[in-house]
């Protein structure tokens, strides 16, 4: 029997998580052209990118800093999607052709999925393999059965005709579907989140305190059931927890610096709880760490995603504030590819490298005993970032603390270990 599941991330965070206000741009316009919007993180951190300039989109597996596939044939500038957990994807096509595309796992084509009748803002698969379009231009959210050989959607949301009421909707654009099969919708215009109980046309407004939404264009949930929303007109990224909601990213105003965003358009989770945003006007993919160690007290800051299948329940999380490596939970189904990907080689590293540490953050660190040195690589980037080198001889060990601490072996003539302070340029020994 196969088991319904989720292909999409929600993170369980404390009630004091917080990302790292300084983002890593994961790609540029180099890569995914200009005015890009839509963007997908599956479950096993796949990342999905909808490039509407050059009519195609960009998946990058797992780890990986360049495009490992890229999907084009038929779209003409393609909005949103969404990927399940058997690999499929579905792509909006509506800008011209009014269709959802489905492209099977490792397809080189696609066939239509859904016919629609304006550009789908917001594409979702629910957990009942219902397929939902949120159609910008006719102010409706329509479902459709994957299942079903019929091409007919329902009405989920909305009347037809732009309005404010709690029947009518307003150019809706990003959508999420719990999985109580509740409907969360981004009512763009009207500058609110609409929420429509399964199964119910009468939604209702959710209550954001003192924030104030300009524009909504995307909504997320975490295993909580807290809202993560991309605030578009207003620059930036709104999160909610027990203590109401705030600015999580962006928060000091519209611009293109690494701390800024301009026009964020649709937001995604990754397996650890960071945050990928299509960073539209800027023309980039940003992606905002989350800090593991901001939780106080003995709270925890874990981030669980599940892939189900047929026999396999898979969970992955990063542990809590005491820990500063990670300890995955795996099934006795768990297995890995036999195939490894070069993360770095000679080029970058030399001869006879030994230690690795990887922290909860995924930054890596590698003693390098021939270049007597420690480089350091962020999350996602393809080049070190920080080389430690004074006085080390033959490092063959590291080790990372919470607070960013490093504690290398300096034992080859130096007979000692020593410490790196977080930043700095100069060691102490330990």
């Amino acid at each position: 029997m196969l088991h319904l599941s989720i292909s999409y991330n929600q993170p369980k965070l404390c009630a004091n998580a917080s990302w790292n206000s300084t983002a890593i741009t994961f790609a540029n316009s180099t890569i995914v052209g200009t005015g890009l919007t839509g963007i997908f993180v599956s479950s096993n951190n796949t990342v999905y990118v909808a490039d509407q300039l050059n009519n195609r989109i960009q998946v990058w597996l797992n780890g990986d800093t360049t495009p490992t596939r890229t999907i084009s044939g038929g779209l003409n500038r393609p909005y949103s999607l969404f990927a399940t957990d058997n690999g499929d994807i579905y792509v909006d096509n509506a800008y011209s052709n009014m269709q959802i595309d489905k492209w099977g796992t490792n397809s080189n084509s696609s066939v239509p999925a859904m016919y629609v009748c304006s550009q789908c803002t917001g594409v979702f698969v629910d957990i009942n393999n219902m397929l939902y379009c949120s159609m910008y231009n006719s102010h409706q959210i329509v479902s459709q059965p994957l299942d079903k050989s019929v091409n007919l959607w329902s009405i989920v949301a909305g009347t037809g005709n732009a309005g404010a009421t709690s029947l009518t909707l307003n150019s809706p654009r990003g959508i999420f579907v719990d999985t109580n099969l509740n409907l969360y919708v981004a009512d763009g215009n009207n500058n609110r989140i609409q929420k429509f109980m399964s199964g119910q046309l009468n939604g209702t407004t959710i209550p954001t305190g003192t924030i104030t939404l300009s524009t909504p264009a995307a909504v997320v949930l975490d295993v909580d059931g807290y809202l993560f929303i991309a605030d578009l007109f207003n620059n930036r990224l709104i999160g909610s927890g027990p203590y109401g909601f705030q600015c999580i990213a962006g928060c000091s105003g519209a611009g293109s610096q690494s701390n800024q965003l301009s026009l964020p358009t649709i937001l995604s989770f990754d397996s650890y709880g960071n945050i990928f945003v299509s960073d539209c006007n800027n023309n980039r993919i940003q992606k905002f760490l989350l800090i593991t160690n901001s939780c106080n007290g003995t709270t925890a800051v874990t981030t669980i995603s599940t892939v189900t299948s047929t026999n396999t329940t898979l969970t992955t999380a990063s542990p809590s504030k005491l820990l500063s490596y990670n300890l995955p939970k795996f099934t006795a189904y768990t297995s890995w590819s036999a195939y490894g990907i070069t993360f770095a080689n000679t080029t970058i590293i030399g001869t006879n490298p030994y230690g690795i540490f990887i922290d909860t953050n995924n930054t890596i660190y590698l003693a390098e005993r021939t270049a007597n040195r420690v480089q350091v690589w962020h999350d996602s980037s393809s080049a070190p970032i920080r080389i430690l080198t004074s006085g080390l001889s033959t490092p063959f060990s590291v080790f990372v603390t919470i607070n960013g601490d490093i504690y290398i072996d300096n034992g080859g003539s130096n007979t000692r270990v020593d410490k790196w302070t977080l930043n700095s340029s100069t060691s102490t020994s330990a």
